[in-house]
């Protein structure tokens, strides 16, 4: 009995896909077409981002003008020598790398540079060499370091201080609590409309749909506590503010001090009103708008949240190195993860 079975494609030559294969007015079209989605690609990255990248090209351009260099001159030993000058000029290992990436997204996306991960991979070995030496000549850490992270004892008290008689402590107490049950980084809040919060019989549905790294979903529950419920806080800010019932409304907004609302705040705006926050409750640290990102993580795995659980909110991916810095603060003192504990030392 005869079966159904694909045939094989016939041998033979590989069809041609060479650019130049096309004919002068398919290739203009398309050339048109590669700079008009160029363009299009362009205006939906995150302001941020995008100037990011250019102060990192700016500071390539510096870097290749100095030793006469060509600008799109991207070798293993190009890469090892800008990382070599940035750090010779006394930069942190994160804006280093950072630098780095920058660079190479920009030579690829905006030069066409064909760059060879190997050659970036030495580059950043290179670096990891400078931090190990630096470590055992005992210098001192460079860089501000990581963010401290907003534990909930803290959290309790930035809750608590934020003032419920104005808009702008409603507002505090609703953009700290909603940023924190997200983790999120201080653009993500400022990119969020009304529509974005869902209510749930469970609390709220949030879509972080503006985010540096890929968009997310995060369910957030009612909390246990009154004062420090993200649902309840979010609910009575946007109630006062008169947002509740309009979609397309940033969802948390400049307040003046008349209580007027002036349009979105941007991540920076958000950075400092956790700053504040933090100030008004008198905290010994200085909360950065990081903060409730590196303090959810913290305290989830405190609580015994797996790894994939904590991904799911930050949005990372499980085996995220930036991900282990916060779950190992916590894991160092498990017994079941150090190997010095409950030994009978």
């Amino acid at each position: 009995m005869s079966q159904n079975r694909v045939n094989p494609a016939p041998a033979g030559p590989l069809p041609d896909r060479r650019p130049d294969r096309f004919d002068p007015a398919t290739a203009e079209m398309l050339a048109v077409l590669d700079a008009a989605s160029d363009v299009h690609a362009k205006t939906l990255r995150p302001a941020n981002t995008t100037k990011a990248y250019a102060s990192d090209w700016k500071t390539w351009t510096e870097f290749t003008a100095e030793k006469n260099l060509p600008v799109d001159a991207a070798t293993r030993g190009t890469f090892r020598g800008f990382v070599a000058w940035l750090w010779q000029r006394g930069g942190a290992p994160t804006t280093i790398d950072r630098k780095l990436t920058g660079t190479v997204v920009t030579l690829r996306r905006e030069h066409h540079v064909v760059v060879n991960p190997d050659d970036v991979l030495a580059a950043r070995e290179l670096l990891r060499d400078y931090v190990s030496a630096a470590a055992e000549k005992q210098e001192a850490p460079r860089g501000r370091g990581q963010a401290p992270a907003l534990l909930l004892p803290d959290l309790r008290k930035v809750a608590a201080a934020c003032p419920l008689d104005t808009l702008a402590g409603l507002r505090d107490r609703a953009l700290v609590l909603i940023a924190f049950a997200i983790a999120a980084r201080r653009s993500e809040p400022a990119g969020l409309c009304v529509r974005d919060i869902q209510d749930d019989p469970n609390g709220l549905v949030v879509d972080v749909r503006v985010s540096k790294t890929r968009p997310r979903t995060v369910a957030v529950a009612y909390g246990s506590n009154p004062t420090t419920c993200p649902v309840r806080a979010w609910r009575a800010w946007a109630a006062a503010a008169g947002i509740a019932e309009d979609p397309g409304a940033p969802a948390f907004q400049h307040v003046d001090r008349h209580g007027r609302m002036l349009g979105a705040m941007t991540g920076q705006a958000v950075g400092q009103a956790v700053t504040r926050a933090g100030t008004r409750a008198g905290l010994t640290i200085k909360l950065t708008g990081h903060s409730v990102r590196a303090g959810l993580a913290t305290e989830a795995r405190r609580a015994g949240k797996s790894r994939e659980a904590i991904a799911a909110t930050t949005g990372h991916v499980p085996s995220s190195p930036v991900l282990d810095k916060y779950l190992r603060e916590v894991d160092r003192w498990d017994p079941a993860e150090n190997a010095g504990m409950g030994i009978g030392l």
